[in-house]
């Protein structure tokens, strides 16, 4: 199976500067992917749920490995980064893109996705916001399920629309929380993956349908 994120002490980078990412209460207003790609051109999106502390860059190396312990400046840190899988093209335009993340102890990075085990949590915290350089995204999340990290539990490709729909009714099947968000033909997901602890290598997996935000331009 590919390496996915774990548990770690590690603690959180120093934030970005407001020059690349200005904010106002609750909105993130505007998106400067050219400074931040002059600081890693491996950045390709930025991650965002309102009220927690997922508000970071995602990255996407040749590897999955590379960003399990390596900043978004390339300093060596075992809190990592968020990093997008490498078998995906980077554009989300996949069916399935998948971003990792470490289960840090101080509640930075993915850790706070445990909160999804609860019903309230979700009903609290139902949309995450992707940024990206062609356009951005509504996460309407729709489950999120303890997967054994033993296994490839991660799915890339479907072979038509009802497989792609039986992935999806077996995800909510067992998922901790109760989603109401209805997929329509040709939906992509997008996955985050982080560590759990009910046994040894159990992971948490939250999926959310990705939904193009609409400006005023389009």
């Amino acid at each position: 199976t590919e390496t996915v994120p774990g548990n770690t002490d590690a603690t959180e980078p120093d934030a970005f500067s407001e020059e690349v990412k200005e904010t106002e209460p609750h909105q993130v207003i505007s998106m400067d992917f050219t400074k931040l790609q002059d600081i890693n051109q491996d950045i390709g999106a930025w991650l965002l749920s309102e009220d927690t502390p997922i508000d970071y860059p995602v990255l996407q190396a040749d590897d999955n490995r590379c960003y399990l312990n390596h900043l978004y400046t390339g300093e060596i840190n075992g809190a990592g980064s968020l990093f997008l899988d490498y078998r995906n093209t980077g554009l989300f335009t996949d069916r399935k893109s998948v971003i990792y993340g470490h289960h840090i102890k101080n509640e930075s990075m993915f850790h706070t996705l445990e909160g999804y085990k609860k019903q309230d949590y979700y009903d609290s915290h139902p949309i995450m916001i992707l940024y990206t350089p062609d356009g951005d995204y509504l996460v309407e999340l729709i489950s999120g399920t303890i997967e054994d990290g033993m296994k490839e539990f991660v799915k890339f490709d479907f072979e038509n629309e009802e497989d792609f729909t039986e992935y999806v009714n077996a995800l909510r099947s067992r998922s901790t929380f109760q989603s109401t968000v209805e997929l329509q033909p040709d939906d992509r997901l997008l996955s985050l993956c982080t560590c759990s602890y009910e046994w040894s290598e159990a992971r948490y997996l939250v999926v959310g349908r990705l939904t193009p935000i609409m400006t005023g331009n389009q």
